[in-house]
């Protein structure tokens, strides 16, 4: 479920708020008993579901609001559901009024009801009780409201509720910590230019504070000196506000990564055979970020470049390259390299690789020796994506269209596990080859033909033709595409030929190179696809570099961009490795660091209208089919 992870503070209220409930009956638990075990729970919300079906109010609810808090401890929200749903909120004293509010909230949010969980926590009668009730409750419901306001797309209402909830929290309490991590995550999550709008409306306010501090994060990703610079003017222009004295957790280390930056790089690519134009690109890029840097008076590393091509032993090329002073090694690029690296128990000096060892090696593996990072451009990751942007816009029933190729169906498997995982199903999985008859694989899929059979069975039957229109299945809310630009021209008009043009189309960002082809990509109208920064804005200088000095199709677009956040990412690699929520907003999407040291990227989202890429706001949380039909049956009864 989305919100566990705030649970546990706000059913450790519940028991202060539900002995404080006038119209809830006390409870006698003695000091020492042990914790319920889940029958148990179940047996006692019987026992309170049976007492509350005999007797009257107000003992009725309080019997019954005791039986849900119980229920949502055990995350069975559909049960405490069914049982908030029953009472009329209005019938309730202050106390059991915030507690249902609450409590519903939680149900909602978890069961992805967004519409049901704002009308439940900005209910007029919620907004007239902040100034009277009990700090602890207030502390739950705007944590509630932020969680909410955030999955809407509202950040800044968000951390609104956070720095409300900041005023309520002492400075050494350890929720205090977690607020502003959450506050500062939230801001993360804008865009620099959404920061820099944000920062024009406001005054000087706690909230310019923070959207300030933001902004400084967001921008001079490639020069920490400048970035650190910033922070220092920041903290003297704000010398009284909240995180003056208590920086983010990743601000707090910027001087250390700029102390403890290493002075030599070793750089390891191909220079002959099949990855040698591939290493080139990013060469190119990973130099072209180089230069960039020493234009900005950055400090720089000196380079060494070692070419992998010219042996399969790795492991003497890096105990090379550290004889030879390298404090860090980049590369290699190609995977069998990077598995001879996987293998190993201990890397003396830190290894970026520009490539992963495949999930397989992972799972049998799953522990990464000390100083090993992997990057690199994982079609697994867009996968990921796909799946976590479709199932918040409210899809539960996929169909997967995709090349007969390996990284393909590693994407597809990626995407299959992460869709059942939210709770969605996949009810086709189809595969073309690189080009050709696409219109009977989508027939076959869509069961066009069986359509077309059974009304060739009722002419037979009837012995006269009949007008007729064949019928897709209609199971099928959305489709996961992976495709090239030149495959998604003839597929996605093929869709809508065989009656699919209505059902949205997610692609990743292979449908993309970054080239305007306006005429042409009127084809991809109305598919949604992730794509890297690089590919979307010209905001990166190097851009100019690359374009001066490299030659490459623009097919090798992507690695110059690989190349750019190499450089950009080896001197925070102990950030990203040290803070969780750490990221860095690269080229290449914004980064961070998953277990055993992989660099996991989050794109950006684009849509193609009128045959152009246009950028894509975050997405915005809907109700599922289900949930829209079940809405009034959601509401408690005095909120129909």
């Amino acid at each position: 479920m989305q919100y566990r992870g705030y649970l546990c503070t706000l059913l450790a209220l519940l028991v202060w708020l539900l002995a404080s409930c006038s119209s809830t009956p006390p409870m006698e638990t003695p000091a020492d008993e042990p914790p319920l075990s889940r029958e148990a729970i179940e047996a006692r919300v019987k026992t309170l579901v049976d007492q509350a079906r005999a007797s009257q109010s107000p003992e009725r609810e309080g019997y019954l609001l005791e039986a849900a808090s119980l229920l949502v401890e055990q995350q069975e929200y559909n049960w405490a559901r069914n049982l908030l749903t029953s009472i009329d909120s209005r019938q309730l004293d202050t106390r059991g009024f915030l507690l249902h509010t609450e409590l519903l909230g939680t149900v909602a949010l978890n069961e992805g009801s967004y519409y049901l969980a704002e009308r439940i926590l900005t209910n007029p009668r919620l907004e007239q009780q902040w100034q009277t009730m009990a700090p602890e409750r207030e502390l739950a419901l705007r944590e509630l409201r932020a969680h909410l306001y955030l999955r809407s797309g509202d950040v800044i209402a968000s951390v609104n509720e956070r720095m409300l909830m900041d005023s309520l929290l002492g400075p050494e309490e350890p929720a205090s910590a977690e607020n502003r991590e959450q506050l500062w995550q939230s801001l993360m999550s804008l865009s620099l230019v959404e920061l820099e709008q944000a920062i024009s409306g406001e005054s000087q306010t706690p909230l310019r504070g923070w959207l300030e501090l933001a902004a400084i994060s967001k921008d001079n990703q490639a020069n920490l000196e400048r970035q650190q610079a910033q922070v220092d003017q920041w903290q003297s222009a704000w010398p009284n506000h909240p995180a003056s004295d208590n920086l983010p957790n990743d601000l707090q280390l910027l001087r250390r990564l700029i102390e403890q930056q290493p002075r030599q790089v070793a750089l390891l690519l191909p220079e002959e055979g099949t990855l040698a134009r591939a290493a080139d690109a990013v060469r190119d890029g990973f130099l072209s970020a180089y230069y960039q840097a020493g234009h900005e008076q950055s400090r720089r590393p000196q380079i060494r470049q070692y070419n992998t091509s010219a042996s399969d032993d790795i492991l003497a090329l890096y105990e090379q390259a550290m004889a030879e002073g390298a404090d860090l090694v980049i590369g290699p690029l190609d995977k069998d390299k990077v598995r001879q690296l996987h293998e190993q128990d201990l890397l003396p000096i830190p290894v970026l690789t520009l490539n992963y060892v495949d999930s397989t090696l992972d799972e049998e593996r799953p522990e990464a020796p000390e100083g090993l990072y992997q990057f690199g451009l994982a079609s697994e990751d867009e996968a990921r994506q796909v799946a976590r942007r479709a199932y918040q816009e409210g899809h539960r029933n996929a169909m997967i269209l995709a090349p007969n190729r390996n990284w393909s169906a590693r994407s597809a498997q990626a995407f299959t596990r992460e869709w059942q995982a939210l709770g969605g199903e996949v009810s086709i999985d189809s595969q073309f080859p690189g080009s050709g008859d696409y219109s009977r694989i989508i027939q076959q899929a869509l069961l066009i033909d069986q359509s077309q059979a059974r009304r060739q069975a009722l002419t037979r039957l009837l012995g006269s033709a009949l007008e007729f229109e064949p019928r897709r299945r209609k199971d099928l809310d959305m489709i996961f595409l992976m495709a090239d630009p030149e495959q998604g021209r003839q597929i996605r008009p093929t869709l809508a030929f065989h009656y699919a043009g209505d059902l949205p189309v997610y692609a990743t960002s292979h449908i993309y190179t970054g080239e305007r082809d306006t005429k042409s990509n009127r084809d991809l109208n109305g598919v949604r696809f992730n794509t890297l920064p690089w590919l979307l804005n010209g905001e990166f200088e190097e851009k100019a570099t690359l374009a001066e000095h490299s030659r490459e199709a623009a097919i090798y677009s992507r690695l110059h961009a690989l190349g750019v956040d190499a450089y950009r990412l080896y001197p925070r690699l102990p950030q990203l490795e040290q803070i969780e929520d750490a990221r860095l907003y690269g080229a290449t999407g914004a980064l961070r660091m998953r277990a055993g040291g992989r660099i996991e990227r989050e794109l950006v989202w684009a849509q193609f209208q009128g045959g152009e890429a246009r950028p894509m706001a975050a997405a915005t949380p809907r109700d599922n089919a289900l949930q829209e039909e079940l809405r009034d049956d959601l509401q408690p009864p005095g909120e129909r």
